[in-house]
This record gives structure tokens, C-alpha cells and sequence, in this order.
């Protein structure tokens, strides 16, 4: 497979990706359905534990408070973690084989979605591994220093993680890659879709932003916060979608899809 050498441009993807959540409103309901419910009762059930041992996490062993909050966070992780999953090949597939490649509501769970949440998985630990290990390296520098190693040590990793973007689509889809492929074909592009990916989901953190600082000023959160959580689980299911979105639409130009 010879990589084609063009660069993909970052508005366009953005924009494309967009349009197409806007485009196909009425499937991306269908198919975020079950994601929002997962996340609404990941909510429900775990959020205010995850807080609670997010904020004691910092301490160096484990809390009586963290053992007791530590199931219902892992809970609350494991279904954003499937609602993350179910929600991103179901819209790839949508996109890059057409309505018959997530038909229903999306629940029909098959290899695609297991290798590509294996694959997420696998290629994400190798890299809060790599990242850890640089941490404690950086540990030894003056905290300045250290600060900003960190940065651009997490931004250089996202940067990498972009060139394995092909390989994770090629699961969801069912047209897989090898490893050196996807390293091949993303060569030029790495930047460019991390950058796109960041752009797509500045109006979702903007936007939920301002509509807590709403919702808290006419007291909506303190009178209805499962309401409050239901808003917030749509807003994060629809940024997924749209990421997806800046995926599919990345995979169509750098790589193609066999019909």
C-alpha cells in the first residue's frame, strides 16, 4: 500500500464532520440512543463517587473514602468506556459503508466493535505507559521544567496516537490494517487530525459550559440535576459523534473504502 503524500485540511474536516452530524441528525439519534442512556446511568449511579475519589486521588495509598467510592467510579468508567465505543464504530460504520452497517439502534455488537475496543485499549495503555515513565524522568527536573516537559510529552503522544487512527478505523469497519500500514498512510496527517479533533470539540466544552453557568443561575441544576445530568450525557454523546465523524471523514481521504 503506497501512502499518499496530501495533507488533509483541518477546517474541512471539522466542518465536513459537522455537517454530516447535522446532515444525518435523524440516524445520529438512532445510534446515540443506547450511549446517552449508558452515560445517563453511568451518571446517575457513579458520578458523584467519581468525584469524590478524583479529588482524594492525589493522596499516596488508597483512602477508606477511595475503597468505598472506587467500584461505583469503575462502574461509571466501564460504561462511558462502552458508550465511547458503541457510539464511535456504529457512526464509522454509518458513514464509511452506509445504513446497513449499523442498522437499528446500534446494538448489534459484533467483531468490529470488540477489535476495535480491544485495539483502543492495547495502543491507549502502551501509552499512559510511555507516559508515566516519562513523568517519573521528568520528576527529577526543576518543576518548571517538568511542567512543560509534561506538556509537550502528552502533546507529542497525541500526536503519535494519530498516526494509529487508520489502524482503530480499519477494525471498526471491518477493513483492517496492519500496524505499518496505518504508520505509513497517516505519515504528513498525524497533526493535522489531532488538531481537528481538539477544533470539533471546542463548541461542545464551550457551549455545555455556558449552559451549566445558565442552568445553575435558574437554579435548574439544584432543582432538577438528574435533568442536568441527562443534558450533559447528550452533549458528550453528540462531541463523540462528531469526532467520529473527523475520523471517518480523515480514514475516507488517506485511505478509501472498499466497496
Amino acid at each position: 500500500m503506497q501512502p499518499r503524500r496530501q495533507t488533509l485540511p483541518i477546517l474541512l474536516l471539522v466542518k465536513t464532520a459537522f455537517q454530516l452530524f447535522w446532515q444525518q441528525r435523524d440516524d445520529a439519534l438512532r445510534l446515540g440512543l443506547i450511549p446517552t442512556l449508558l452515560v445517563f446511568g453511568g451518571f446517575l449511579y457513579g458520578a458523584d463517587a467519581l468525584m469524590v475519589f478524583l479529588a482524594t486521588a492525589p493522596e499516596a495509598a488508597m483512602s477508606e473514602l477511595q475503597a468505598a467510592y472506587a467500584p461505583r467510579a469503575m462502574v461509571l468508567s466501564l460504561l462511558v468506556l462502552v458508550a465511547i465505543c458503541l457510539v464511535t464504530v456504529n457512526w464509522l460504520r454509518f458513514l464509511l459503508l452506509g445504513p446497513m452497517g449499523a442498522v437499528g439502534v446500534g446494538l448489534t455488537i459484533g467483531r468490529p466493535h470488540v477489535g476495535f475496543l480491544g485495539a483502543t485499549l492495547v495502543i491507549g495503555l502502551a501509552f499512559m505507559a510511555a507516559l508515566t515513565a516519562c513523568g517519573f524522568v521528568l520528576g527529577l527536573l526543576p518543576p518548571a521544567a517538568a511542567l512543560l516537559g509534561n506538556l509537550v510529552a502528552i502533546a507529542a503522544a497525541m500526536v503519535t496516537a494519530m498516526r494509529f487512527v487508520p489502524f482503530l478505523v480499519g477494525k471498526a469497519i471491518g477493513q483492517p490494517l496492519t500496524l505499518g500500514q496505518s504508520w505509513a498512510v497517516s505519515r504528513g496527517n498525524a497533526m493535522p487530525i489531532a488538531i481537528s479533533l481538539v477544533l470539533a470539540q471546542l463548541p461542545f466544552l464551550v457551549g455545555l459550559t455556558l449552559l451549566q453557568q445558565i442552568l445553575d443561575l435558574i437554579g435548574f441544576s439544584s432543582l432538577a440535576p438528574a435533568g442536568t445530568l441527562f443534558i450533559v450525557s447528550v452533549v458528550q454523546v453528540a462531541d463523540w459523534i462528531v469526532q467520529a465523524g473527523v475520523l471517518a471523514t480523515a480514514y475516507r481521504h488517506i485511505v478509501g473504502v472498499r466497496v
